[in-house]
């Protein structure tokens, strides 16, 4: 297959075109193929193998009457097949999706990751493909710039493995049962780091999204979605019709760009509002079904600043103000919750833990749900385990791994580190420092400080905790741990402080180099029931630190230790750059 094997013709979306279409060309009457109908906005992409009476099935279809005089991509090639041009399909939606430049109205009707006979040698003349839409100005983002953008990483329109799609499938089907029973449910999704758990939570809010606007009359679903039966009976979707709902994110910087990602998705008639857990309490409304990202974030008994504000929510919803914490909220104001939690990516002695998820087994029907496939990492399931292992005092990795595709080294000196992440952002883009917060935050109200100086170079801190990665000043910073979770990078450079160290075999905390006093203090609830937090829990919080760090890369890891004897451990275990 090469560029020649594809053609895209251009029609008009109207009546008298689709007429016109030649019933002798067995291209456009009986071959399968895939199109795009756009216009100055929006674009609907699909698959057919009779172009003429899928055309003309459209034209009859109200969801699409705003695309009535557009225009009509169609990739013809003669080597497709129905799973090639499946795949295609499924393959420019996730990309048009990613590139902005128009509201792409598909539904997330079940896309999967199949596997079929050549599908590496098809999938390079889909790169073809999308680079000669380029040309014709229907897109306009590289593949590479799509792939490291913040609204591809966080589209609904992703292939779920199977896995994913059992786990959706799964959680659909207990939230209408749970309608139906007039109960409450609760579905729990956990998984290591990169098991795509966030890709899950964004593709359910589109899918229930799709399931509230689907018009039984007037809409047609395609024959191979996954989840055609859900819309394909009524008594399953009409379950699902006027039901409010609601998206948490705990991270406030990350909540107003999911707000902006989901502009540019067409929701139909539904109505998903997004929150921070704050905005959640304050919030008069309860909701029928609530989706929480990154739930491990949540916090019990804020203080500080927010505590005026926790005290209220508190005092509305449970008329006290006793210690309540983000998760009691959420369970208090919604009919139907989905989580996705993961007890190792919790970095606060505030962060709610599993007990916290637990009671509410009895109040709600409670599922839970483990996604054990690696979708981030190059390295794999076999690097997350090694990583974990490396960094813990318990089982140790008995040689040095390699990964193949994926690159895991160790520097000797500061300015290589340096040097190499500097090539690797200009090579690949997406490739950041990021450190444990081992140096005090000067820069943050003197901006001509530095905060982290080592063998004569000099770093400051994010300049900014509001979509960091995505910052001008990012490549030449060093991000933490709260400007960098639930993201990918391509590559992390990972510098290691002297607050995880090394000593007589044992990885060891030095509570003098930690300069994150949030990670030392105690949650309202610890003060309360007077529970003190020791060596060993701060240990485990920092190990559980610089293993999120190092889970974020996606081709290669580079890592900067600090300690001298942390450094001689970690060179049983990495190759130097």
């Amino acid at each position: 297959m090469s560029e020649k094997s594809f053609q895209i013709r251009n029609y008009s979306f109207d009546q008298k075109a689709i007429n016109n279409l030649a019933v002798e060309d067995h291209l456009e009457e009986n071959w399968p193929v895939v199109y795009q109908i756009y216009n100055n906005q929006q674009i609907y992409i699909g698959e057919t193998t009779n172009l003429k009476n899928r055309m003309n099935q459209h034209l009859a279809n109200v969801e699409k009457s705003s695309l009535r005089h557009g225009s009509v991509k169609v990739v013809f090639d003669e080597t497709f097949n129905k799973s090639a041009a499946l795949d295609l399909e499924s393959y420019l939606i996730q990309y048009f999706s990613g590139d902005g430049k128009f509201k792409v109205l598909n539904r997330n009707d079940g896309m999967c990751d199949r596997d079929y006979y050549d599908r590496a040698n098809y999938r390079k003349t889909f790169e073809e493909i999308w680079n000669r839409l380029r040309e014709l100005k229907i897109a306009d983002k590289t593949i590479s710039e799509i792939n490291n953008s913040e609204l591809f990483k966080f589209s609904p329109y992703k292939n779920l493995n199977f896995e994913q799609l059992n786990v959706v499938t799964e959680i659909v089907q207990n939230i209408d049962e749970a309608i139906t029973h007039d109960v409450k449910s609760l579905s729990v999704i956990d998984g290591d780091a990169g098991t795509g758990k966030t890709i899950v939570i964004m593709y359910l809010a589109k899918l229930l999204a799709d399931l509230q606007s689907f018009d039984n009359q007037n809409d047609d679903i395609d024959d191979e979605s996954n989840f055609n039966i859900f819309f394909e009976l009524e008594h399953i979707n009409q379950n699902f019709k006027n039901k409010s709902i609601a998206l948490v994110i705990p991270q406030p910087s990350l909540c107003g760009r999911i707000r902006k990602i989901f502009d540019k998705i067409d929701l139909g008639d539904a109505d998903i509002r997004i929150f921070s857990p704050i905005q959640f309490g304050k919030c008069d409304d309860n909701f029928d079904i609530t989706l929480v990202d990154e739930a491990h974030l949540l916090k019990v008994g804020v203080t500080g600043t927010l505590g005026k504000q926790v005290h209220e929510i508190d005092q509305k919803i449970f008329g006290d103000t006793g210690i309540h914490s983000e998760l009691d909220w959420i369970m208090a104001k919604s009919k139907n919750v989905v989580l996705v939690f993961s007890d190792q990516q919790r970095i606060r002695p505030a962060n709610i833990n599993r007990n916290d998820i637990s009671q509410y087994a009895d109040e709600f029907n409670k599922r839970e749900y483990y996604l054990k496939t690696q979708m981030r990492s190059l390295g794999g399931k076999k690097y997350i385990d090694y990583i974990h292992d490396i960094l813990s005092n318990g089982f140790r990795p008995t040689e040095k791994e390699t990964f193949k595709g994926f690159e895991a080294k160790i520097f000797d000196n500061i300015k290589d580190f340096a040097e190499a992440m500097e090539k690797r952002e200009a090579e690949y883009g997406l490739s950041r420092m990021v450190a444990g917060f081992a140096w005090k935050w000067n820069s943050k109200n003197n901006k001509s400080a530095y905060d982290i100086e080592i063998g004569g170079m000099k770093f400051r801190w994010n300049s900014t905790q509001n979509n960091w990665i995505g910052s001008k000043n990012a490549p030449k910073e060093v991000g933490s741990i709260y400007t960098v979770q639930g993201d990918d990078l391509n590559y992390v450079g990972i510098i290691i402080g002297n607050d995880l160290i090394y000593r007589d075999g044992k990885l060891v905390f030095n509570r003098k180099a930690c300069a994150d006093s949030g990670a030392m203090k105690r949650s309202q609830r610890q003060v309360a029931n007077n529970e003190q937090i020791d060596e060993d829990d701060m240990l485990e919080q920092v190990l559980r630190t610089y293993r999120i760090l190092m889970n974020r890369a996606v081709k290669g890891v580079y890592i900067y230790a600090c300690d001298s004897e942390l450094k001689k451990y970690l060179d049983n275990y990495f190759s130097n750059y």
